[in-house]
């Protein structure tokens, strides 16, 4: 066998094999429902939190006081 055409096979092979392979991995990521990232998710509840704090501490706020100077 010529190894030109060995070298041309092989490579050949792979190919085949790492599209088959992606294509397997788009076929069970189409299976899978759609989620949102763990860092955004994170990141919504964070926020959501915070405004829960932020209403809470309002709650709390004091009025500001004024001296009034009386001469």
């Amino acid at each position: 066998m010529n190894p030109h055409m060995y070298l041309y096979e092989r490579a050949r092979e792979v190919y085949y094999h790492d599209l088959r392979r992606e294509m397997e991995e788009s076929r069970l990521q189409a299976l899978l429902p759609p989620h949102q990232s763990m860092s955004r998710r994170t990141a919504g509840r964070l926020g959501m939190l915070l405004l829960k704090l932020g209403m809470w501490l309002k709650q709390f706020e004091q009025p500001p006081t004024t001296s009034v100077d009386r001469v």
